[in-house]
């Protein structure tokens, strides 16, 4: 299957086929579901570019994007990029300061956004609504002729969730982005299309669902999409639409695990592929879903904002991927792995043309990261013998502990093997004695009630002494982050004033 990539990323709706078939089923409002037709989005889309040439602003400039998921912002955001604009969807549930610090860095001319994002956006940009009837005012219906970008001109800016200092704004290209969905859009994949729709609840600000709905595009696929993720309207919506196609992070998974009314009169049995990315598989996660949708392949994926996604795939010789495994390096993609243990193990490195230009108004830091090509992950990552690739850590979460290097990643993956533990997530707090010490927070699997002590003893049991948690502490849910990932510096704030609390003059070593 040949997939005729258009210059501009705007224009992802494949051209030449039906333009009544469903191109997506919009749920952002619960009691009033409605279906786009191609042919009515692509007139949005249309729209929206016209509405942004008859406003002046000018190609080149950046316009940013503020809002829960809805067909309307789909049109936004490639309406953006169809006028030759740049288009800068950021997360409005970041916090004022941190939603101020991104307009500004990105200078945007223009700010759309729904009715619940209008109050973090700064009062001096100019906002357009994504309401009646102010947006239907900006709109221009007709015909509207794209602009054709150079290949390396920037369609998008996606700010990174900055977990250390403010965000740093990732400058993507549309042929960087065009060929990572065209990665994905397979003929396999077209074959689950036909079939059934593919569904996306990951926010319209992360790549996640920017890269899924341009690949079904491509593919002139139905997409599902909900305005936010909740477990039981995910599960309500792969049922009532028989979804064929789901992807998602594994906290995602370990929510739908809970719903289990929703789950008993849910026919998911329609779901023939599942792809978890943007967070670590656990085989507890993989568990779960094999038994929510045994009929389904699961795929461990893997990707960064600055590196894009799909360099990681099939092995050449037809090996059948081992379920833990990310993939085998693709061929437009070169690999290596640095540090004291390479060649086998070590950071990865990329280069490949799927990654970022650079960062926006960060020449030093483009420089110290993008080096001849090549981008460094930070992700420790493992090669076996057949050339499979296996997520270690995060270089940057591990920490020492009484001299040794500690990965929350791998203890937490050694948790969850325990019968009881449905999700871990392991921090590290200053210990006066050995540096840092890890410690945990752990949600229990339902109609189970392991103790602490009981969940030491099984780290101890199957590891060294120095990796089990000094403390633990049992919480209903992980928070989330606006990713959907566990949101690990609220849990570290969380665990300082808990630890804080408890310790007193109680001694942390109970071995």
């Amino acid at each position: 299957m040949t997939l005729l990539l258009p210059a501009n990323l705007g224009n992802a709706l494949a051209t030449g086929a039906d333009p009544e078939a469903s191109a997506v089923i919009d749920l952002s409002d619960p009691g009033a579901a409605r279906s786009w037709s191609y042919a009515e989005l692509d007139a949005l889309i249309d729209a929206v570019a016209a509405g942004l040439q008859g406003a002046g602003v000018l190609v080149g400039a950046r316009v940013g994007l503020a809002c829960g998921n809805s067909a309307r912002a789909i049109a936004v955001l490639l309406g953006v990029m169809r006028a030759g604009c740049v288009v800068v969807p950021i997360n409005p549930r970041a916090g004022v300061e941190t939603v101020h610090f991104m307009c500004d860095d990105a200078d945007m001319v223009l700010v759309f956004a729904d009715r619940a994002s209008l109050a973090v956006i700064p009062g001096h940009r100019h906002v357009v609504s994504l309401e009646d009837p102010e947006f239907e005012r900006f709109l221009r219906p007709g015909p509207f002729a794209s602009v054709v970008p150079a290949p390396d001109q920037t369609a998008m800016i996606l700010y990174t969730s900055g977990s250390t200092g403010r965000p740093k704004g990732v400058l993507l290209s549309h042929d960087s982005q065009l060929r990572i969905a065209a990665g994905y859009a397979t003929p396999s994949m077209a074959d689950c299309l036909a079939a059934g729709p593919t569904i996306v609840a990951a926010p319209i600000f992360h790549m996640n669902a920017t890269v899924n709905v341009t690949m079904t595009f491509l593919l002139h696929g139905p997409l599902v999409l909900l305005g936010r993720f909740d477990a039981k309207a995910f599960i309500d919506a792969l049922s009532t639409y028989r979804v064929t196609v789901l992807s998602g992070v594994p906290t995602m998974t370990a929510l739908m695990a809970q719903e289990r009314e929703a789950l008993a009169r849910a026919e998911l049995s329609a779901v023939r592929l599942v792809v978890i990315g943007s967070a670590p598989l656990s085989l507890t996660v993989l568990g779960q879903v094999q038994q929510l949708f045994p009929g389904a392949a699961i795929i461990n994926s893997y990707g960064t904002t600055e590196t894009g996604a799909g360099y990681f795939g099939a092995h050449p010789q037809g090996t059948t991927r081992p379920p833990m495994s990310v993939g085998h390096p693709q061929p437009h993609a070169e690999m290596r792995l640095v540090g004291a243990a390479a060649p086998n193990e070590g950071v990865l490195e990329i280069r490949t043309p799927t990654r970022m230009s650079g960062y926006l108004n960060r020449p030093e830091l483009t420089r110290e990261k993008l080096q001849d090509g090549w981008i460094n992950t930070g992700d420790i990552m493992r090669r076996d013998t057949d050339g499979w690739f296996y997520f270690v850590g995060r270089a940057d979460d591990m920490f020492v502990c009484a001299g040794e290097n500690v990965y929350p990643g791998a203890v937490e993956r050694l948790m969850e093997r325990h019968p009881d533990v449905s999700e871990v997530c392991v921090l590290p707090l200053p210990d006066p004695v050995r540096g840092q010490m890890p410690v945990a927070f752990v949600v229990a699997r339902a109609g189970t009630a392991p103790t602490e002590q009981e969940l030491k003893d099984f780290v101890i049991a199957n590891a060294a002494p120095y990796l089990y948690p000094r403390r633990v502490w049992f919480v209903d849910q992980m928070p989330l982050a606006g990713t959907n990932k566990i949101d690990r510096n609220a849990l570290k704030t969380r665990a300082t004033l808990m630890f804080e609390r408890q310790a007193g003059g109680e001694s942390l070593e109970q071995t």
